[in-house]
């Protein structure tokens, strides 16, 4: 299994540069679950919410691709610090994840156990945090 990403965002917000946090759960998905011939590929928009953008998946068969197209609103991001962007957009590309991917049967994947591994993994990196710990990263920004 492949994973990999792009952005479509301004400079007005952090998402570009917070979805690169993603490379070390990336390699692990490829690593322990080489066995599955599949790419997901994710694409990370932070669009003004006049846009009316939703995120959305699709399956490519002749690419052997999952296209996660995920939209955040840039609207509110740009108001919020960094750590509160990490805890949006974390939990919304987990949730995003986890629902979407049920709908694929992919040979060699046991589904439980790869969102599972995947919850862990983003937890190792820092994401997924609670509320209360992505509020203390935010006072911790403040006086470094």
């Amino acid at each position: 299994m492949i994973l990999d990403k792009t952005t479509d965002t301004s400079g007005l917000t952090q998402v570009a540069e917070l979805s690169d946090e993603l490379q070390p759960v990336f390699d692990k998905v490829a690593e322990k679950y080489a066995s599955c011939d599949i790419e997901l590929y994710f694409v990370f928009r932070c669009l003004p919410e006049d846009y009316g953008r939703k995120s959305s998946a699709r399956y490519v068969k002749a690419e052997k691709v999952i296209y996660f197209d995920m939209t955040v609103s840039e609207d509110r991001y740009k108001t919020w610090s960094k750590s509160k962007q990490r805890y949006a957009l974390s939990h919304a590309f987990y949730t995003l994840l986890s629902e979407k991917i049920r709908k694929y049967k992919i040979d060699h994947l046991e589904m439980d156990a790869f969102i599972t591994d995947m919850g862990a993994w983003l937890q190792e990196i820092g994401w997924l945090q609670t509320e209360e710990e992505a509020e203390l990263g935010e006072m911790e920004e403040k006086y470094v």
